[in-house]
């Protein structure tokens, strides 16, 4: 069997049943997470956007968008709400994956609620398109995001269409059709991180997964093999399969894709950045870094001279802007991030605020800070690639005026594996994003529904508590 099929069948004829404890609990946590955050950001104008222009095409009224009272085809919830849970970049990334769950969460929530499935039912398709994205994902980085490529979008595709298929209980053919489809309309180009533009890649990546189920579903056909190409045939058009076209020939590993496919799940493993902060997940140490500093010795920036930042290289690309020209360059701008976590003692959605980030003293202090990527930090490779420890590594040196000098080595943030965020931290997280719309006994009943899931017998419980009483 070739890889596709492999994963195909893997999605689809693993049993019912197959949900440990441990990956229940997993998926719960992302579950709550990335819920909070879509509803914050369906009140962004991102996700304002996503839903007028869904509101312009129309649709059957199958799924709900979160944060409205508007119901949709599944397809176009799917996107809208997926806009939504990356318009504020405040959802988990996945240590050699990307941003898993903001694909899986809206994908399968749109599927399971049209076709009310159980709480149990969707944590199973959410496990299974889980694993495919992340099998994907590891045959194709480093080489992907090197390329240019914005990998969710595309990865993230293939495990909302495998999800899609197996809550349909389409068989393993259909399911590669429908890989395949998917193949040929998900993508996302990096010169868009830093807009509207991430957002977009997520949200079509759900949409791209689940209309092409529904085409599967109905006999559409496309090649069986998507992502292996054909090594024996020149430059014919079989030669390029997903992996080869993406990645440019020869430059992937598909036999991670497959190797002890089934017997562990990554949804089950401590890989999961839960981000405390909006914005690039790389800088995450440094902020904290940053707060602990400023709080300790008690600084304000009458007290700095400068601030040096040494990092890793991903860290620099992942974050390039030098300026926040506006609140998406910001959340990819070290200077000010790092400007405003000294000044304000946090980095929250508050701080990517219009008026924070024009703000005069900020943007003062952002010019005593400097950025540097010292020699023994460039070999990290992180997520990215091999033989790399940490791309979030950093060190901070604050030169005071009164000549002292405080500093300090960071290496992981609050939330990040090493630090897991609790069931507390989520629940504070939640209440954080859901209370400019949702009313706090909405947000309790929602919280109380999430911490047993596995036990909610229709998905639309869930749903119909994520809809603000009076609209504003």
């Amino acid at each position: 069997m070739g890889v596709t099929e492999q994963l195909a069948r893997f999605a689809i004829e693993t049993k019912a049943g197959f949900l440990t404890p441990e990956l229940i609990e997993s998926a719960k946590a992302k579950f709550l997470d990335t819920l909070g955050i879509m509803v914050a950001g369906s009140q962004h104008a991102t996700g304002r956007i996503a839903l007028e222009t869904a509101r312009e095409i129309g649709g059957h009224p199958e799924a709900t968008i979160v944060g409205y009272a508007d119901k949709t085809s599944i397809s176009l919830a799917g996107f809208v709400n997926g806009v939504s849970a990356h318009a504020l970049e405040y959802d988990d990334n996945t240590l050699g994956v990307g941003h898993v769950s903001v694909c899986l969460v809206p994908g399968c929530l749109a599927v399971a609620e049209r076709l009310n499935l159980s709480g149990r039912q969707l944590i199973e398709a959410f496990a299974i398109g889980f694993e495919v994205t992340s099998r994907v994902a590891k045959g194709l980085r480093p080489y992907l995001i090197d390329r240019g490529w914005h990998p969710i979008g595309i990865v993230g595709a293939q495990g909302v269409a495998v999800a899609t298929c197996r809550m349909l209980g389409l068989d393993q053919l259909a399911t590669r059709m429908a890989m395949g489809i998917v193949a040929s309309s998900a993508t996302g180009v990096r010169k868009n991180v830093g807009s509207m533009g991430k957002a977009f890649h997520v949200g079509n990546g759900v949409r791209a997964g689940i209309l092409a189920a529904a085409l599967a579903r109905h006999g559409f056909k496309v090649d069986p093999d998507i992502i292996e190409g054909a090594d024996d045939s020149g430059e014919g058009h079989q030669r390029f399969g997903l992996a080869d076209t993406f990645n440019g020939i020869g430059n992937h590993r598909l036999q991670l894709i497959v190797e002890h496919l089934g017997e562990s799940f990554e949804l089950g493993r401590n890989t999961t950045i839960v981000r405390m902060h909006p914005g690039s997940t790389a800088p995450g140490a440094a902020i904290d870094g940053m707060i602990d500093l400023a709080t300790r010795h008690n600084l304000t920036i009458r007290d700095v001279d400068e601030i040096h930042v040494e990092c890793t290289p991903q860290c620099v690309a992942i974050a390039p802007y030098p300026e926040p020209s506006d609140e998406h360059h910001a959340k990819f701008c070290l200077p000010y991030t790092l400007a405003v976590a000294f000044i304000d003692r946090e980095i929250g959605i508050a701080q990517y605020s219009d008026a924070r980030i024009t703000n005069r003293k900020v943007k003062d202090f952002m010019r005593r800070i400097r950025i540097s990527v010292p020699d023994d930090l460039k070999h990290h490779r992180g997520q990215w690639g091999e033989n790399g420890v940490n791309w979030g590594e950093a060190r901070l040196t604050i030169n005071l005026k009164d000549g002292k000098v405080v500093s300090r080595a960071c290496s992981h943030a609050k939330g990040w594996p090493e630090q897991p965020a609790s069931w507390e931290d989520l629940c504070a997280k939640f209440e954080e994003c859901s209370a400019v719309i949702l009313s706090k006994s909405q947000i309790d009943d929602a919280v109380a529904m999430l911490k047993k899931l596995q036990d909610v017998d229709s998905v639309r419980e869930l749903t119909r508590i994520l809809v603000p009483v009076v609209r504003t």
